[in-house]
């Protein structure tokens, strides 16, 4: 089961399809998650249901708790969240035509955009099997410098780390001249795995 797909519509229309915890806008990279999860008691009604973005969906589902660093959301924090910003939305509309739409997209999904333009530049490589272009790693240090990989569970964390370490022996290799042949394989399935990984770790609850 899953929520009702009209009073998802609903809600994200009352919500003005932003998140309800950082107010970015959304459009369409917007997921519902569940305030209470099913195993601990939580129901598919709308009101057990938060709009989030991928980066604080991600915040939210990925606390570790063998490893605590700061402080996690709880479902009581989550329901003031998103009682807070649909009261807003409803009662001072006039704050949307005065607030640009900030559809920077999060550093979680800029890594899956960056991670699939190296491995199609990898697999665009001559017949010499040499990248054309110097690999992206923008976004990967983007992540570092915002934390956004400190909330992510220790096993993704290791799988992008591994892609961004072979993305780099790669560029050294072209930086200085010598053959970059050996590395793209173990580079090119590395991105791969790193990738569908994420993809699957944005997707984790119910995408809509």
């Amino acid at each position: 089961m899953a929520f009702k797909q009209k009073e998802v519509g609903k809600l994200l229309a009352d919500c003005k399809r932003r998140c309800c915890i950082c107010y970015r806008f959304c459009g369409v990279k917007i997921e519902i998650h569940h305030i209470e999860h099913k195993n601990e008691g939580g129901d598919d009604s709308i009101e057990n249901a938060i709009p989030v973005c991928f980066e604080c969906h991600a915040e939210i589902a990925s606390y570790n708790n063998k490893h605590p660093r700061g402080r996690r959301f709880t479902s009581k924090e989550l329901r003031l969240h998103r009682e807070n910003w649909l009261k807003i939305c409803k009662e001072k509309p006039e704050i949307f035509t005065h607030t640009p739409r900030e559809t920077d997209v999060g550093p979680l999904q800029s890594l899956i955009d960056e991670l699939d333009f190296n491995l199609r530049a990898l697999r665009s490589s001559n017949i010499f099997r040499t990248p054309s272009c110097i690999l992206m790693d923008e976004q990967f240090q983007r992540a570092i410098r915002l934390g956004t990989l400190s909330v992510i569970k220790d096993e993704l964390k290791e799988v992008i780390q591994n892609a961004y370490i072979n993305i780099r022996s790669i560029n050294q290799c072209i930086s200085g001249h010598n053959d970059p042949r050996n590395e793209i394989p173990k580079t090119e399935k590395s991105i791969k795995v790193a990738k569908e990984r994420l993809i699957v770790f944005l997707s984790s609850e119910n995408n809509i």
